[in-house]
Order: structure tokens, then sequence, then C-alpha cells
């Protein structure tokens, strides 16, 4: 099964494409920037990572469940750690904002 996810960061265009033989792969404008393969993973330790120009690092935090997987993402800068995009919950107005 094969699932991607969408969104934008700071007018990066972010693209993660997840499948079970294939592991999940990272692009940033088209580009491809990071991969890793693995069958579970718990949503508490980054498995993928972007430079993101001058305004940081992405990193990408999958979370399996028993058939699907999700995705949350993180801008970390120098002095915050910012959640930019989530698949499975309402991100808030703040942290909306702060994405775009």
């Amino acid at each position: 099964m094969r699932k991607e996810f969408e969104f934008t960061v700071k007018g990066h265009k972010i693209k993660i494409v997840n499948s079970w033989f294939g592991g999940v792969k990272l692009y940033v404008d088209g580009d491809f920037r990071d991969q890793h393969s693995t069958f579970i993973a718990n949503g508490k330790t980054a498995l993928l990572s972007a430079k993101l120009a001058d305004l940081g690092i992405l990193e990408i935090f999958p979370i399996s469940a028993l058939i699907s997987v999700e995705m949350d993402a993180f801008l970390i800068t120098d002095d915050e750690r910012l959640q930019v995009y989530s698949s499975h919950k309402r991100l808030n107005l703040t942290q909306q904002r702060l994405a775009k």
C-alpha cells in the first residue's frame, strides 16, 4: 500500500511517500532528500530530516498504526521546535500561520 502526504512549509513544497516495501521517502521542492526503511515507527524518533535553506531543519516523525501510517513534521530552529504538519490531528491557528 502506498500513501502520500503533501504540505507546504514557508514556501517549500514537502512530499512524503510511504510504501510497505519501499519505506518512507522525503522530497523537498521535488528533490529527493532522505529515506528510511522500517516497518514499525513509534513517532518518538525522527526518521527523516532535511535542511530547509536558512529556515532550519525539517524533521519527520512517522507513526505506525495497525494498518495505516500517520506523519508529524517539526521545523527545528536555533531556539524553537515548531510543529508544522500533522496528518492525524488539527494544528492550532498559531502553528498553521507559522508554517505558511
